[in-house]
């Protein structure tokens, strides 16, 4: 893990418990209730969190915070699990304990970033899955705590949907990519470093702004996105400007009980028009190589990480094949145990960001990509999800296929992986097939 930033430079944590303030939480078992509506009907002010897994049938929203913990820096993740300890220490849980909803950025940030990692405690939150469906509530605790969840109990007992309309037809939007023209010539600069030695692969990503007349609907996107990308997991976490909505792939960490899966996911290309092409590209895919240098440079990657805090990754003898709506991907899953004296966040704060999304070694190829880029990438390759109040379990994805929603304009993101021997035409190519998946969804 990265040391802790002086105390000096670290930003104000938001609402972290202090030892007079204690918290208390109750779970209920509800009626079937499908999370995204229930973010839709409550609408909530200030942060708000989702994540859906279609094909696994499993969801999760929550909203509003009771308590928060906001900070920027190498020490992030080590000043997130901080706060949580102490949270917990503070938390009295009636049945099943909250989970605790996470964000955090690509870059680490500093003083002047402008977004923040950030951990909160919410009001409600709404777990479902082929199990049933769960509700659990929180309040800061006092003599009228109990009688306050326990009104509250009621809503989800009986909750009742906010219907809403289908959106208007709106003008045809214009799409523009932030910087103008800048990815082809950046691509064949990047070549240029690897093959002096600079760094053996970096990711360069494109941002498009798109802006049309009426405001974007995010649940209506995450609705679209779950209904047609199955496999993969939709999400939403909030952001200073609006929402950052999506439907990822990659699954940074997992951890339940102590059992740890996280996955290399690299290598890309589109899927075919007839079953015979399609087969004919996943067959070209497999062999190609250097896709498979650019995807085992991420599994090794990813194991050297968790043997860092003492964890030994097991794969698969072979790499997979990972087929989504509009393109493929080399897939390589990664499982271990989760050792008894290791936590949730320490081992994602070891993970993040992977290769995958930033480059080798992390060291030399992160510092290249502000130069590059002419965008904040923001949340876009961060992580978001959740961890649980017991600081061991959680589920953090990899915010790919996704946008920005700020009123009537929605960022987009895409980006490639660049290697020795990567064609800029073709890596352009790769992030515009990647950009259909968003573009098509935004409602």
């Amino acid at each position: 893990m990265s040391s802790k930033p002086d105390e000096a430079a670290r930003p104000d944590r938001g609402t972290p418990p202090a030892a007079a303030t204690a918290f208390v939480s109750r779970a209920l078992e509800v009626p079937h209730l499908d999370p995204l509506a229930v973010l839709e009907t409550l609408s909530p002010c200030g942060p708000s969190a989702y994540l859906e897994t279609p094909a696994r049938g499993v969801a999760f929203a929550a909203g509003e915070a009771v308590a928060s913990w906001e900070g920027v820096g190498p020490g992030r993740f080590a000043e997130a699990d901080d706060w949580l300890r102490a949270l917990t220490a503070s938390l009295r849980s009636i049945g099943t304990a909250p989970r605790i909803c996470a964000r955090f950025p690509f870059h680490a940030g500093g003083e002047a970033a402008g977004l923040s990692s950030r951990l909160f405690l919410p009001a409600w939150q709404v777990i479902s899955s082929d199990r049933g469906t769960t509700v659990v509530l929180a309040e800061a605790a006092d003599d009228q705590a109990e009688a306050r969840l326990a009104a509250r109990a009621e809503r989800f007992l009986r909750f009742a949907y906010r219907p809403t309309g289908l959106p208007e037809p709106d003008a045809h939007p214009v799409l523009s990519e932030v910087g103008g023209p800048w990815f082809v010539s950046a691509v064949r600069r990047a070549t240029e470093l690897i093959r002096e030695g600079a760094f053996e692969k970096v990711v360069l990503t494109r941002a498009f702004d798109w802006r049309r007349h009426r405001p974007f609907d995010a649940h209506a996107t995450l609705h679209r996105l779950r209904s047609s990308n199955p496999a993969c997991h939709a999400f939403l976490a909030d952001t200073p400007n609006g929402s950052l909505v999506g439907s990822t792939p990659e699954t940074l960490l997992a951890v339940a009980g102590d059992a740890l899966r996280t996955e290399a996911v690299a290598g890309t290309t589109r899927r075919g028009s007839t079953p015979s092409e399609d087969a004919a590209l996943a067959d070209a895919l497999l062999a190609s190589d250097k896709d498979n240098r650019e995807h085992n440079v991420v599994t090794a990657s990813i194991l050297r990480r968790l043997s860092l805090v003492g964890i030994e990754g097991e794969v698969a003898s072979r790499t997979e094949l990972l087929r989504l709506g509009k393109v493929m991907h080399l897939r390589t899953p990664v499982t271990a145990r989760l050792p008894a004296r290791r936590r949730f966040l320490e081992v994602a704060g070891e993970l993040h960001p992977t290769p995958a999304v930033g480059g080798k070694p992390r060291a030399s190829a992160l510092p290249y990509i502000p130069g590059f880029e002419p965008h904040d990438r923001g949340l876009y390759t961060g992580a978001v999800g959740w961890v649980g109040a017991d600081g061991r379990s959680g589920e953090l994805l990899v915010a790919l296929r996704c946008a920005e929603l700020s009123g009537n304009r929605a960022r987009a993101y895409a980006g490639a992986g660049i290697v020795d021997g990567s064609d800029p035409a073709a890596e352009a190519a790769e992030t515009e097939m990647k950009l259909r998946t968003i573009l098509e969804s935004l409602a």
